[in-house]
């Protein structure tokens, strides 16, 4: 609950959030970065019972967080959505890796440095220098947030060659980090080959590939002996 995040929590002013911030990589290496922020069930539940929504409202106007998201050329949006809790999106897209790593404002809250290196056709998305906070770090201020769960995620197209993601969903490609009061030394480091897209489930997909040909090979050999057949009939 101790992970202090500048800008991260536009409308908590005290208490605890839940962040999930998504990072898609897509097959033109353009990025898309997204974050999703919400009030966990207790903070409202403690602090305003059933008044989140005129709470998330007022702190989510604040002044200062619409302004810098909006030099800083970000989305910015209250949702309801499926979430128990009103939520605040944050997004914003850019052309290259090295432009979102060189640009995205919420560089330097849980780590000091991202950074992007490529080798020929490899390319590494790596962190650097985790910020740890003790727990009374948090003063409360509209500009300071703790954050008792924070999940990174990273989808991308191609094959990964390397990562030391804590949690991996095959079926996306999505390579997931998590962030809690627990957390200490964490550090994201991934690399993927930029010119090889990645398929799920390989060994399915050609098998079935090898499957639908060899039927339509054996309707092809059908069809050849019944034209045979009718041919030598006619004679």
């Amino acid at each position: 609950m101790k992970k202090l995040l500048l800008l991260l929590i536009p409308f908590i002013l005290t208490g605890c959030a839940s962040v999930e911030y998504n990072l898609n990589i897509n097959k033109d290496l353009t990025v898309n970065e997204e974050v999703n922020i919400s009030a966990t069930k207790d903070y409202f539940n403690i602090f305003y019972m059933d008044l989140p929504i005129t709470i998330v409202s007022e702190a989510y106007h604040n002044e200062y967080i619409n302004n810098t998201l909006k030099q800083n050329n970000y989305n910015y949006e209250l949702r309801r959505n499926n979430y128990p809790y009103p939520s605040v999106f944050v997004s914003k897209k850019y052309n290259l890796l090295n432009d979102y790593s060189n640009n995205t404002i919420f560089n330097g809250q849980v780590f000091e440095n991202i950074f992007v290196a490529e080798d020929n056709n490899n390319i590494t998305l790596k962190t650097e220098n985790f910020i740890s906070y003790a727990p009374d770090d948090g003063d409360g201020s509209i500009h300071k947030f703790s954050v008792s769960d924070l999940s990174i995620n990273i989808k991308i197209p191609f094959k990964v060659i390397h990562n030391n993601a804590d949690k991996y969903d095959e079926k996306t490609n999505t390579y997931t980090w998590i962030v809690n009061e627990k957390t200490k030394d964490k550090v994201i480091d991934i690399t993927f080959d930029k010119t090889k897209i990645y398929i799920y489930n390989l060994t399915l997909y050609i098998s079935i590939t090898i499957f639908v040909i060899l039927i339509g090979v054996l309707i092809y050999i059908i069809i050849r002996f019944r034209r045979k057949n009718l041919i030598m009939n006619r004679l």
